[in-house]
């Protein structure tokens, strides 16, 4: 998804995701058997909506760093503990899906967190911390970090579909790359807003949206086309 600020990119990718429910419409998903199904945000199938959502992950360009040990990092929020409203805000996931995620998912061991830091390139950082070790982690990791760190939460909750809001802004264009290719080695489906030119080319298609200067104009201010 490319456009410029104030197009209401990341709003879209929220209300995807459930976190955002200002306005009006609704949004189509598709079952296991390719039947559309039409949920409006005042629907009548709650509880299938809540199962869907409980596939999606959503990753903002800043993490949201909890408070407590590297370990929680990488738990957070699919199994983390003692959730508070805030940080399922910032963190992108209701309390409904923790606990759905909590029955489907066994909780990772020491060998598989250690295992994923390795793939996501961060595994250096045990040099320096070790799993239960506590700290200002927004302070001590850098962006790009923080970012690869948020990725491992990502493969170690494998969800039907990741919803990426600039999730690689501050990293290099290779490790972007290993990251995505990762995600495409899960079998995750996955939707980025970006503004970078290399992201192309691990999408099939691209929806451009401008600012709409008025809502109930009848032009069309999107277009979808393939890459």
């Amino acid at each position: 998804i490319s456009g410029p600020s104030g197009s209401g990119k990341t709003s879209l990718l929220r209300a995807l995701a459930g976190l955002w429910s200002y306005g009006n419409g609704s949004i189509t998903f598709f079952d296991d058997n390719l039947q559309s199904v039409k949920e409006e945000e005042e629907g009548r199938i709650r509880g299938r909506r809540r199962r869907r959502r409980t596939s999606v992950f959503f990753l903002p360009q800043r993490p949201y760093m909890v408070l407590g040990t590297l370990r929680q990092q990488l738990l957070y929020p699919t199994w983390y503990e003692n959730c508070s409203e805030t940080d399922q805000l910032e963190g992108t996931i209701d309390s409904s899906r923790i606990d759905d995620e909590r029955r489907r998912r066994t909780k990772p061991t020491t060998e598989e967190l250690k295992r994923i830091l390795e793939k996501v390139r961060l595994d250096y950082v045990l040099t320096r911390f070790d799993l239960d070790s506590t700290h200002e982690w927004s302070s001590v990791l850098s962006i790009g970090e923080q970012q690869r760190l948020a990725f491992a939460r990502l493969l170690l909750s494998g969800p039907e579909l990741a919803l990426l809001d600039e999730s690689t802004s501050a990293l290099d264009e290779p490790n972007e790359a290993h990251l995505y290719r990762l995600m495409e080695e899960s079998g995750i489906t996955y939707v980025s807003i970006g503004h970078r030119k290399s992201l192309y080319r691990h999408h099939v298609n691209v929806l451009n949206v401008s600012p709409s200067s008025e809502s109930w104009s009848p032009v069309r201010n999107w277009s979808l086309e393939p890459i």
